[in-house]
């Protein structure tokens, strides 16, 4: 997966809808509740001084190089806490969830994937005990993986142990403090 999907996918399709290969049966953490908007220390512009820049607003966001493409907190984009991260739901066509996870930390926000590489997806078998399944509906795409925790527990797990890949670090440009980005 490649750097531009892992982000947009944090952010609303997070700004793409159908770019991950690795899917969820439902929403991420199990059984929490849904955040209504984005906590205050979330909003404002971000960047990762490339390619991105991301523009929160209390319940939605969009790249500013695509404002058209505002994604909107509600019914197919849901957002859960979950040990230190929001952790942000897309619903594919497919009926399956999206997942990927942020921890802000300052003025940096870290943005993780469910990226299936080998190194993740040992810790998916040895966690899930193989509860997850992969697809292919189409043979010239690559497999689509939905992974099954039984309970938070084992989500949590996946995340500690190394089921997910950071994809990126975006840095907050601090237009609120009166401070110009470099």
């Amino acid at each position: 997966m490649n750097f531009r999907i892992s982000i947009t996918l944090f952010f609303g399709a997070i700004l793409l809808a159908g770019c991950s290969n690795v899917t969820f049966e439902e929403p991420m953490p199990q059984q929490r509740r849904n955040l209504k908007d984005f906590p205050d220390k979330w909003q404002g512009t971000w960047s990762d001084n490339e390619h991105l820049t991301l523009v929160i607003h209390p319940t939605s966001f969009y790249d500013e190089n695509s404002p058209a493409d505002s994604m909107v907190i509600g019914t197919d984009v849901l957002i859960r806490r979950f040990h230190g991260y929001l952790v942000l739901n897309q619903i594919g066509d497919n009926g399956q969830y999206q997942v990927v996870l942020a921890r802000r930390w300052k003025d940096e926000i870290k943005v993780y994937a469910f990226d299936s590489n080998e190194a993740a997806m040992a810790v998916w078998q040895q966690v899930l005990h193989g509860s997850f399944e992969a697809r292919s509906e189409n043979p010239l795409e690559k497999e689509t993986y939905i992974l099954k925790p039984e309970n938070n527990l084992a989500f949590r797990q996946l995340l500690m142990n190394g089921g997910i890949t950071l994809s990126s670090t975006l840095v907050r440009k601090d237009e609120r403090a009166g401070l110009k980005p470099a």
